[in-house]
């Protein structure tokens, strides 16, 4: 009978931590720093000290910043910009259904962030999808799975 538990504990610790993330990989932070270039004077809005109730204003606010400055003043002739972005608009989309909208709160606006060179911004955004991912980590996964994860 133990075994059987064992199993189905399993089976369900597997389920969530596959159905309720987006590999943070899929961003593609690797291509983006590798095949993406800005001129050294662009500077960008970085996702830094972002609290849980702003992380999908957050999102949303490297959404537009992929899709407005890096779109206009950076090369990316292999379009990596276009998959981070619809990546983005997969994360924003998940955490809308799950109830976390966006906010117009003075303390999750952009503009309160540092600008910083594309690669810091590159690595600021991944530290924020970190924060983001935090919840589908296997120490959370039950938690997640009832769906109480901020």
């Amino acid at each position: 009978m133990g075994y059987f538990i064992r199993i189905a504990f399993w089976i369900t610790l597997s389920g969530c931590l596959l159905t309720n993330s987006f590999p943070i990989s899929d961003f593609g932070a690797y291509y983006l720093r590798k095949h993406v270039e800005c001129p050294s004077e662009s500077t960008f809005y970085a996702p830094r000290n972002v609290e849980k109730r702003c992380i999908t204003t957050a999102l949303d606010c490297v959404r537009r910043e992929l899709s407005g400055t890096v779109r206009e003043e950076c090369e990316d002739p292999r379009e990596y910009v276009d998959d981070a972005v619809e990546y983005l608009d997969l994360q924003i989309e998940e955490r809308s259904g799950k109830g976390h909208a966006l906010t117009d709160s003075r303390e999750c606006a952009c503009e309160r962030w540092p600008e910083t060179s594309f690669s810091e911004f590159v690595g600021d955004v991944l530290s924020l999808l970190e924060l983001e991912n935090i919840c589908v980590l296997p120490v959370n996964a039950l938690v997640n799975c009832c769906g109480n994860c901020a």
